[in-house]
Formats: C-alpha cells, structure tokens, sequence
C-alpha cells in the first residue's frame, strides 16, 4: 500500500507542477464571493508547507510543526517552492530506513493533505472560469 500511496503522490505533486505553469501571477489572488474562500496562492502556500513539514517528520520519525518557507507569492516563486517542496518530500522518502507506523501515519496524512486542497483549487479553479491541465485526476 505504500507504495501506491508514494506513486499516487508523486503523481500529485507533477500535477501541482502543471497546474502552476499554466497560470498567471493575477490567478494566484482570485477570490470567490464565498464565505471563507482562499485565494490559489493561499492553498499553494499551505501545501508548501505541508510537504515541507511532513518531510521533515518523514526524515525524523516525529512531528515538528507545521512551517512554510515562502515569503513571496508569485506564480515564479510558486513554481519553484512547489518543486524544491516535492522533491524534499521524495528524497525523505527515499531516506527511510526504518517505516515506523508514525511514518505510514505522515505519509497517508500528507497524500490525504495534497489530494484535500486539489478538490477545494478545482473548485476554485472551476469558480473562475478557467481550466485545469489534464493531469488533475479529479477534475
């Protein structure tokens, strides 16, 4: 199962990558005239760093918090942040010696993470008129 869950991910993660070079900086701000809707840049943001702080406890066995690295929003800023996040989430991974239930914890809560704020950005996306790549499984 884990690795259908690492291979379901990494799929994620080159969707994420699609979707981004396909947008513009005006697209990271859009709002929906809906109560407590995020902008894109706010779910790229928080997905940053989940993948940030799950690889850190992927590495580590234990959870440290969540924290993001990103200062700037912008699509470029976005582009390699998403990136650097989803390798740094692979080479954690691939550093596991030892695959503790803590671990298969991280990970499912990651995948579960990344799949949660792809349904809310289709929304998102949809809401604003525009399209989403092909490799956006749920879309």
């Amino acid at each position: 199962m884990r690795d259908r869950i690492i291979h379901n991910l990494a799929a994620r993660f080159s969707a994420y990558g699609d979707l981004i070079e396909q947008i513009d900086d005006a697209a990271l701000q859009v709002r929906l005239d809906i109560n407590k809707h995020k902008s894109l840049a706010e779910h790229l943001w928080c997905i940053v760093g989940a993948r940030e702080s799950y690889g850190k406890a992927l590495r580590s066995g234990q959870w440290d918090g969540f924290s993001c690295s990103m200062q700037q929003f912008t699509r470029t800023h976005f582009r390699a942040a998403l990136q650097a996040s989803a390798d740094e989430v692979m080479a954690a991974i691939n550093s596991v010696s030892e695959w503790t239930q803590q671990r298969e914890e991280f990970l499912a809560a990651l995948a579960e993470h990344e799949v949660m704020h792809e349904g809310q950005i289709i929304r998102h996306v949809y809401g604003t008129g525009a399209a989403l790549p092909s490799s956006w499984k749920w879309a």
